[in-house]
């Protein structure tokens, strides 16, 4: 397989000043998936903004990795509340002209 849209999850860890046990706990959460290839392990270049906003909340907001899952759910369900209210919006405004 190749490897290059994989990123070294060591790698990450060490540019991030994370441990590796926060990635694999994210892993074992089913919150972002780690490929291991000859017993390295790598997460793909499209999950780094997801992995990277769980480095985040985890370094600003104090918020322990067995907790993210929870964050993670609230902050998707607000999006899609945002996004739903300016749908509404848009269909208001369409009837008021």
């Amino acid at each position: 397989m190749q490897t290059q849209h994989l990123v070294l999850v060591r790698d990450f860890c060490v540019y991030h000043n994370v441990e590796i046990t926060f990635v694999e706990t994210l892993a074992s959460q089913e919150l972002i998936e780690i490929t291991t290839i000859e017993e390295t392990h790598y997460v793909d270049n499209g999950q780094l903004p997801q992995l990277e906003k769980f480095v985040r909340l985890h370094r600003d907001l104090s918020i322990h990795p067995d907790d993210l899952d929870v964050v993670s759910d609230l902050l998707d369900k607000m999006e899609s509340l945002q996004s739903e209210v300016l749908s509404l919006q848009n269909r208001l405004r369409f009837y008021e002209r």
